[in-house]
């Protein structure tokens, strides 16, 4: 017996005409072309999972009847979207996703892995409405609460995605995605009702980096700047070249900054200026390609971050013999690049030192 076939409807006015291999200008003035090219779309994605799909175009809707081969349409369509998005195949599991709530707008899996999708590419106002719509539902859903938390919090609505995240927390205590989160809202106005929610995630979620990086912004919030550096420095570890390593750099960096400074009572650093100087007079002897592979070196072995407060000479370049401070280092650095890139932000204020340091030179 052959299973029934799954139908739904969409309105054009939702199609995504990016998605196509020709112009949006060029499909909207010829409506024979756009209703053309929607239907190979169609077609061709459930002859991927077998059967056949006849796809009709109107004015104003797609309709599209889908014949699989095998029983259990919905389950076929569902398990392959939900494995694009397990491979972060987001582009190609949003169509699917996205017929499915067309003919199934009340089951609570479509709606919570559509409206996380969406709330990820920002399409903010229909994954809220979506994951709005699925607590209604399943009001005991506590990861649906904590989606629909992260929508709002892009929303700006900080009130609406707290009260979201304390509700996934009384339905699953133990939900460490719903106390990041609130967490992270908790930070600035009240650190300390934020940190017992980052230490339990943290707890729960140790190689996270979103935790991570919470937990140690909180902390230095609290001004407790000891413990919150070798949370930073793990967060960064895990993988130095996500958006939240650079963010826990961002962060180490302004706390050196500020350590170096309060050593000196924010004045100047007499050793930075050295520092600075005999880079100037190093830098005279070779040339900019020269500079460029110093410079680029010191950056490279900074990306966990230098430890600027500690005088011990612990750290060694290719380009240069020696060792060095993490100071030192960063002295180079500046110096480097503002011979080669002046308007470049070098991660760390020595300005003073610099200039101080170039007075002498000169």
């Amino acid at each position: 017996m052959n299973p029934e076939p799954f139908n739904f409807t969409l309105r054009l006015a939702d199609f995504d005409l990016s998605r196509l291999p020709i112009s949006a200008d060029a499909l909207r003035a010829n409506r024979d072309l756009l209703a053309q090219a929607v239907s190979e779309y169609y077609a061709a994605i459930f002859r991927k999972l077998s059967g056949t799909a006849n796809v009709v175009v109107s004015v104003d809707t797609i309709q599209v009847s889908w014949h699989p081969t095998t029983a259990d349409p919905r389950s076929l369509l569902f398990d392959q979207a939900l494995a694009l998005l397990k491979r972060r195949h987001y582009r190609e599991a949003e169509p699917l996703l996205q017929s499915l709530h067309a003919r199934f707008p009340d089951d609570e899996d479509v709606l919570f892995n559509y409206g996380m999708l969406l709330s990820d590419q920002g399409r903010l106002d229909l994954a809220s409405s979506l994951l709005a719509r699925l607590v209604e539902l399943a009001p005991g859903h506590s990861p649906g609460w904590t989606a629909l938390g992260v929508a709002r919090s892009r929303l700006r609505n900080a009130p609406g995605a707290l009260e979201a995240f304390q509700t996934a927390l009384r339905l699953d205590p133990a939900n460490a995605y719903a106390m990041r989160n609130a967490g992270a809202l908790l930070t600035e106005a009240d650190p300390a009702a934020a940190l017992p929610l980052f230490e339990k995630a943290a707890a729960i979620l140790a190689d996270d980096q979103q935790t991570l990086l919470g937990h140690g912004r909180c902390l230095l919030r609290l001004g407790r700047k000891d413990e919150a550096d070798p949370i930073l420095r793990k967060c960064i570890s895990l993988n130095t070249l996500t958006d939240q390593a650079e963010q826990a750099r961002t962060a180490l960096r302004e706390l050196a900054h500020d350590t170096m400074r309060s050593n000196v009572g924010g004045g100047h650093r007499p050793d930075v200026v050295m520092y600075c100087l005999g880079a100037m007079e190093r830098f005279r002897e070779v040339g900019p390609e020269k500079i460029k592979a110093i410079t680029f070196e010191i950056a490279m072995l900074g990306r966990n971050g230098f430890d600027i407060n500690d005088p011990a000479q612990k750290y060694t370049l290719k380009s240069l013999p020696g060792k060095f401070s993490g100071l030192h280092l960063v002295s180079i650095m500046y110096t480097g690049l503002k011979s080669i890139a002046p308007d470049q932000d070098a991660g760390i204020d020595i300005s003073r030192e610099y200039q101080e340091a170039l007075n002498l030179f000169t």
